[in-house]
């Protein structure tokens, strides 16, 4: 999801009596978990540091905790520059740093709405979580939110507008909700969304193969297309190279991974971004490695 949509997102829900300081914890809340595409450089360099990307670290639950003093240090630098005004008597930091993290609840919540999801739970485990209800980053989203930013910067719309845009984002995460609904109780394996609304991957396994498929919503099932898990090689032999940071950045990135030894490596491959059937994320596809010594 894009910090646009996120920032309007709590703005539309902050009440007209919250004051511009403790809005200002608000949206920076919502905007400051992309902040991680900073890191990238350094996860790029690291591997090690694989976490340390767009959609990582700083898009988990604890990690919106630890970012909260960030926010406060931001709200106090603001302060005494002139930004706001004196913090008026009842003015609590404890509540800035509330309602900096409701900002970043908000971000991760629409973020987990999205496939492939978030670490929500990192450090305790880099699984991400999704309800996958839409391909992340959302177009769509995207859209409404620069229109309805055009709008409102231009003076046009005043309340009409905000509610509008409003219904729109609620009724498109409900009607993405209940497509997605009707896809897996149409189909067995796991259901990915893509950007036609009504397209859908649909990934199956067994012992040794991925399956793949497309699935339309109103024509049904495609053609399969079989991944095979190993080729030239088997799981045992590959236990060392998993274990490697830069198999655990392919990891986190990809959807799924297969293992073909060729000669003196292995390429790891995630078939699905490899071939373009799905583009996002763009990174790490594809990993090789020097094959061990099973000698």
């Amino acid at each position: 999801m894009d910090s646009l949509t996120h920032a309007f997102a709590v703005m539309l829900a902050a009440p007209d009596s919250v004051s511009r300081l403790y809005l200002f914890a608000l949206v920076l809340g919502a905007v400051i978990p992309d902040i991680d595409i900073l890191f990238k450089p350094y996860s790029d360099r690291y591997p090690s540091l694989y976490m340390f990307t767009h959609g990582g670290v700083t898009h988990s639950i604890p990690g919106a905790v630890a970012m909260a003093p960030l926010a406060l240090t931001a709200s106090a630098v603001a302060i005494a520059w002139g930004a706001f005004p004196i913090p008026e008597q009842d003015f609590r930091w404890v509540l800035m740093g509330g309602f900096f993290i409701l900002g970043t609840f908000t971000h991760l919540f629409l973020d987990a709405l999205a496939y492939p999801g978030i670490p929500l739970l990192y450090p305790v485990t880099p699984q991400k979580y999704t309800a996958g209800i839409f391909q992340g980053p959302s177009l769509v989203l995207f859209a409404a939110s620069l229109i309805f930013a055009t709008l409102s910067l231009s003076g046009m719309g005043g309340q009409t507008l905000t509610w509008t845009y409003a219904a729109f984002c609620i009724l498109f995460i409900l009607a993405s909700g209940g497509i997605a609904f009707a896809v897996r109780a149409g189909t067995r394996g796991r259901a990915i969304p893509t950007l036609h609304p009504l397209r859908w991957i649909i990934l199956a396994e067994d012992d040794g193969r991925y399956i793949l498929s497309s699935f339309h919503l109103l024509s049904g099932t495609g053609p399969e297309k079989i991944f095979p898990k190993y080729r030239n090689t088997a799981p045992h032999e590959l236990e060392d190279l998993v274990r490697r940071p830069e198999y655990q950045r392919l990891r986190f990135y990809s959807y799924v991974i297969t293992a073909n030894r060729d000669g003196d490596r292995v390429v790891f491959t995630d078939p699905i971004r490899a071939a373009g059937i799905i583009f996002y994320p763009p990174y790490y596809a594809e990993l090789t490695l020097p094959a061990p010594d099973t000698a």
